[in-house]
């Protein structure tokens, strides 16, 4: 194997991925100044029993630190109907939870997405730190499922719709 620097490895790394697409939600909780979210493109299932999921944050975002230090957390797997939603999300200083983005808040204050394909509900159980991400590790303790809608997902720096006709068999 020939040598590679640090820095061309991770050029070569983050290439690859952005031509890899995954799926869209957006994380949220109620931190110490209100609601916080951002959106997220690393949200994998892990396993059924118990019922847990894992994303990764970067460690940097003040959003990730109230995620982190939440007692309860919101993943809303969004579609493409959210396209929007999941722009301002992922942008610095974008509007978040206004009226018009549809959230609600269970009774605790946690944001909750009223019309997202699901709503997986549950709290941080495992975190660990890599480099300038955090992968998190959460326990879902209630699934809310709403109307499917048009996939979504993120590839090659833009967002993609999937419909029903994007099946390859």
């Amino acid at each position: 194997m020939q040598d590679v620097t640090e820095e061309k490895l991770s050029e070569d790394f983050r290439e690859a991925f952005r031509h890899h697409p995954g799926g869209i939600a957006i994380i949220a909780a109620t931190g110490a100044e209100g609601p916080v979210g951002m959106t997220a493109s690393s949200v994998a299932s892990v396993s059924v029993t118990p019922t847990t999921v894992l994303f990764s944050l970067m460690r940097t975002s003040r959003s990730a630190v109230a995620v982190l230090e939440a007692d309860r957390l919101s993943v809303n797997l969004v579609h493409a109907g959210h396209v929007r939603l999941a722009r301002d999300f992922a942008t610095r200083g974008a509007p978040r939870f206004t009226p018009e983005q549809n959230w609600d808040r269970l009774e605790d204050g946690t944001p909750v997405l009223a019309d997202a394909a699901a709503v997986l509900i549950g709290h941080v159980t495992r975190t660990v730190e890599l480099g300038e991400a955090v992968v998190v590790i959460a326990e879902i303790t209630e699934v809310r499922r709403g109307e499917p809608g048009t996939g979504m997902v993120y590839r090659d720096r833009t967002f993609h719709g999937l419909g029903t006709d994007s099946a390859l068999e």
